[in-house]
């Protein structure tokens, strides 16, 4: 065993010992991370497991259908200024893919890539505009204004804003008092081309305002950037839209690292 997997064995039998409270039943997932209705078994991607430990962090462990560890999200108690969250993401063969630190309070994060058991890039977010990035194993991080690990959107903000406000088109009885969150999954591939947009969170959400949002970003075409992996290449990745509805919907460009979550 090499080292790193013997040291990620260590610390998951550490956390076993030390759990306090587990669910009894597993709960399913689909390929973006979100929870899904039990009887839902075309979209039941990955089981989660959700634990607390003496201080009330909370675990979740999360494993595919057939038993093997894809991520480990552990969420420590908030204090007044901090409230970390660390997310381990596994590939195929249980090696570390990627790490992710971020203080929920202000999104503030720090994800370290991984290669072969060897770190290889990594991304430091002070705020939405600001990013130092490390790729190929470099030292020294790059000052920059986007997070180029994932897609992103084309044009400004300003111009996404617009196009939206000008194309959604939703039947007032549609909108709710209670606040809603709706996900929208788009798959971009090395080229900048939109293969696939799907609704990501189905539980407890409306079909027809997911539709609309989903024909909004079809409509908007193949207007995105690819994501660049820790060695610069571009890859297919999913990206990720929150659209939140308070008694309307405003807009959000903020992209979890799901592959990311």
């Amino acid at each position: 065993m090499k080292p790193t997997r013997f040291v990620l064995a260590l610390a998951a039998l550490f956390w076993t010992f030390c759990l306090m409270a587990q669910t009894d039943t597993s709960i399913p997932l689909n390929k973006h991370y979100f929870e899904i209705y039990p009887e839902d078994s075309v979209n039941h991607v990955f089981n989660k497991l959700v634990s607390y430990s003496k201080d009330s962090t909370k675990l979740e462990r999360i494993f595919t259908r057939d038993g093997k560890i894809q991520r480990v999200v552990m969420t420590k108690p908030p204090t007044k200024e901090y409230h970390e969250q660390v997310t381990d993401q596994y590939n195929a063969y249980n090696e570390l893919e990627w790490r992710r630190t971020e203080n929920l309070l202000n999104s503030k994060f720090l994800t370290l890539y991984y290669f072969d058991n060897k770190k290889v890039g990594e991304i430091l977010s002070e705020s939405d505009t600001l990013f130092f990035v490390a790729r190929n194993g470099e030292t020294k991080p790059i000052q920059q204004s986007v997070n180029d690990f994932e897609p992103m959107i084309g044009g400004s903000k300003e111009d996404w804003s617009e196009f939206f406000a000008a194309n959604i088109k939703l039947s007032a009885k549609l909108y709710s008092k209670e606040p809603a969150e709706y996900w929208i999954a788009v798959l971009v591939n090395e080229y900048g081309i939109v293969n696939q947009v799907e609704w990501a969170n189905h539980l407890g959400g409306n079909q027809k305002i997911a539709s609309q949002l989903i024909r909004v970003l079809e409509l908007w075409g193949n207007n995105f950037s690819p994501a660049l992996d820790p060695f610069g290449h571009p890859v297919t990745k999913w990206l990720l839209i929150p659209f939140r509805m308070r008694g309307g919907i405003s807009r959000s460009l903020k992209v979890l690292d799901i592959d990311s979550f």
